[in-house]
């Protein structure tokens, strides 16, 4: 299975996740995660990734760095996560 470790500007995370205490995310059905991330020119780029059912991401805030159980699916230009 393919792993990403990469730093991050905001993590999205779908309904199917739960959170286990300060850093880890399970997928309780398959899931959906959105993360943006901010290039050294400022320009920010959001990355999908669909997580499979019983899967852990682990996030260090302190770092902000994420490291996902999958390869990004999608990549578009941009913060495409939504608000509210």
């Amino acid at each position: 299975m393919a792993h990403t470790a990469m730093q991050f500007t905001f993590a999205e995370f779908d309904k199917n996740f739960t959170r286990g205490g300060t850093v880890q995310y399970t997928a309780i059905a398959p899931a959906q995660l959105i993360v943006v991330a901010e290039g050294v020119t400022g320009t920010k780029q959001s990355y999908w990734f669909k997580i499979p059912k019983g899967e852990v991401v682990l996030v260090s805030f302190s770092a902000n760095m994420i490291y996902i159980p999958a390869k990004c699916a999608k990549r578009e230009a941009g913060d495409k996560t939504d608000c509210g």
